[in-house]
């Protein structure tokens, strides 16, 4: 008998399958997994920055599960269009016991999007409060993931909805984090006018899934062709990618596409990362693609869990290749021209679609 999730998870192939025809092709790369012979223990340390400074050799962490990563140095200031943002979802302590060190190894930020009735379940297998505190010190990004991760936004109540969007703005709020960002669990619900409304009421930008790039003034979806990013057309038709719907990728989809073959995972994300560049031209940045992570730990061919040494070494593909890694609290959303937008960095209209 088919459990929900993977009935969920069969769904999701069928329907990105579309998204990730770019990446069929296959690649040479040798990536290593890390397994738990391979870990030494871990002596602490501070963290540095996310726009591909030289990588600090320490690393914040009490956890003893990773130490002494080398350190990955490049020499020169280079500048180019190659943008990526990170995320985390649903607050798995994997990812401040594994992907948070190699984050700091290359001197990388994230977003980590929150459910809080994990951080306050007590799991140990979850990310409690201690932990997001620490990542917050650290410069990563806390945000919303709702209250419980409910399947079911699409039939709640208005006052369920309430409570899994608002309350958990509040909840993080109350622990001290002003969250402006929510993420649909599952990314359900973002087609649905009451439940999108409801996101808007709470956050600034809204995020779901699935597409490799993000076009920044949302005319590059081929498939969907609008004229920018505003919510609704002036008929009351819901536009697919808006102001509280950017979507984004969870690169696990891609990891049970390629049935965990590492090489054949490795390649496609460089050509999804990479695809940017055909519409990122000029110095103008107007495609960004937003790469979602669950748990990154020591297991393989496990769904929605990353190995640790394959996750370092997408890492290592973003640092030796001058992508500037943001997150994605850098996402900002201009309300005059109906389009979002990068702090600090320019962007324009996209003129090829996909």
């Amino acid at each position: 008998m088919f459990t929900f999730v993977t009935i969920f998870t069969m769904m999701l192939i069928i329907c990105v399958s579309p998204f990730l025809n770019m990446v069929q092709g296959k690649s040479s790369w040798h990536v290593a997994f890390l397994t738990s012979n391979s870990i030494p223990a871990n002596n602490g340390g501070a963290g540095s920055s996310n726009v591909n400074s030289p990588p600090n050799p320490s690393f914040p962490t009490s956890h003893t599960y990773l130490a002494h990563l080398p350190l990955v140095t490049l020499g020169g200031n280079i500048t180019n269009n190659k943008m990526i943002m990170l995320g985390f979802d649903d607050g798995w302590k994997s990812q401040i016991t594994y992907a948070k060190p190699i984050l700091d190894k290359y001197g990388f930020k994230a977003s980590f999007f929150v459910v809080c009735n994990y951080v306050n379940s007590g799991n140990t297998r979850r990310l409690n409060w201690q932990d997001i505190a620490a990542l917050q010190k650290d410069g990563m990004d806390i945000e919303s993931h709702s209250m419980t991760h409910t399947p079911y936004l699409n039939i709640l109540s208005q006052n369920g909805l309430d409570y899994e969007v608002g309350g958990s703005k509040q909840c993080l709020s109350i622990h001290g984090y002003n969250s402006t960002i929510f993420a649909y669990p599952y990314n359900l619900g973002s087609n649905n006018p009451t439940v999108l409304n409801t996101v808007a009421k709470y956050y600034n930008i809204g995020r779901s899934g699935t597409a490799p790039l993000m076009f920044l003034n949302c005319i590059g979806f081929k498939k969907n062709p609008q004229n920018d990013c505003r919510t609704y057309e002036p008929n009351g038709e819901l536009n697919r990618a808006n102001r509280y719907v950017a979507r984004s990728l969870s690169f696990d989809i891609v990891e049970l596409k390629d049935s965990f073959i590492n090489t054949n995972m490795f390649s496609d994300f460089v050509k999804i990362v990479n695809s940017q560049s055909t519409y990122n031209q000029g110095g103008k940045i107007n495609a960004v693609p937003l790469i979602i992570f669950h748990s990154v730990d020591l297991s393989t061919n496990e769904p929605y869990s990353t190995n640790a040494g394959f996750f370092d070494q997408l890492m290592k593909y973003l640092y030796e290749n001058h992508f500037k890694v943001l997150t994605y609290k850098e996402l900002g959303y201009n309300t005059q021209t109906n389009t979002f937008y990068l702090n600090g960095v320019s962007s324009q209209s996209a003129v090829r679609t996909m």
